[in-house]
């Protein structure tokens, strides 16, 4: 009897690990691969980000030459259709949408931003992240702006910063596009990169930064970050805190307001 007994065991044990099997939950479907743009290596002129001093008076901080390595950038915004995937397997916060797939995704912090990017890497195999600043001037190509100040405005006399910044912010918020367009609306720029300063700023991994220049101008001598606010890009520049959604009703920390925000992400190589 005891040879059956342990037959019947094994036989038990069979059923209970093919039931074990059939109930274990199916993998997740894959991904459809994002469409990208290959930015090669290159020299970059770049002005930093942030708030600078030269003495007593804000200045612009100097544009420097930099050696930028390659750059593989989604060529669209992260769609409401992608977004509502992290959504629906519980990896990112939930964030107003209307069902528009073919529509960017705005409404978003730098925070959804970033658990996107970590959902969509863990599900792609691939490290995703917010471009830099820097970066995504360079994807902006010849859509991108340079957020600096003529001679005059950062001379000796302030009021001359004054008034160009006043009628900097009168132009450009006469430019407010709030009305919400599919994706390829801006069409692509020089580097086959869609909708760069549309109406959607994009978030970045940069920090604020606040710093002190050399006696002439000419070197950042002294600067730290604030993370607590980081540069979004757009038509323009601007800084915004990180846990914001719709900068419109408050949270732009420099700069005039952007119409939407929402991001791209960019692919290590490594990835």
């Amino acid at each position: 009897m005891k040879p059956k007994i342990a037959f019947a065991s094994i036989a038990f044990l069979g059923v209970a690990a093919s039931i074990a099997v059939l109930a274990w939950p199916d993998p997740l479907p894959p991904l459809a691969a994002p469409l990208t743009v290959r930015i090669a290596a290159g020299a970059q002129d770049y002005r930093p980000a942030g708030a600078f001093r030269q003495g007593t008076r804000v200045v612009d901080a100097p544009r420097q030459r930099v050696d930028a390595d390659d750059l593989m950038i989604m060529k669209n915004h992260v769609s409401e259709a992608d977004y509502a995937i992290c959504m629906a397997e519980a990896a990112c916060p939930t964030v107003p949408t209307v069902a528009r797939p073919s529509y960017a995704q705005t409404n978003l912090s730098h925070g959804d931003a970033t658990a996107y990017a970590a959902w969509f890497s863990a599900r792609t195999g691939q490290h995703w992240r917010l471009p830099t600043d820097a970066e995504w001037l360079r994807a902006a190509a010849e859509r991108g702006s340079d957020d600096g100040f003529s001679a005059d405005a950062n001379g000796a006399d302030p009021s001359r910063r004054w008034i160009a910044s006043y009628l900097r912010e009168v132009e450009l918020r006469g430019e407010a596009d709030l009305e919400a367009h599919p994706l390829g609306h801006f069409g692509v720029n020089s580097v086959g990169v869609a909708d760069m300063a549309g109406n959607i700023w994009e978030w970045t991994q940069t920090c604020f930064q606040n710093g002190t220049l050399t006696p002439d101008g000419a070197a950042i001598l002294t600067a730290a970050d604030y993370c607590g606010v980081r540069a979004v890009q757009g038509k323009h520049r601007a800084f915004v805190i990180d846990f914001i959604r719709d900068a419109r009703s408050g949270g732009c920390a420099a700069g005039v307001p952007p119409d939407y925000l929402g991001f791209r992400l960019v692919r290590d190589s490594a990835g």
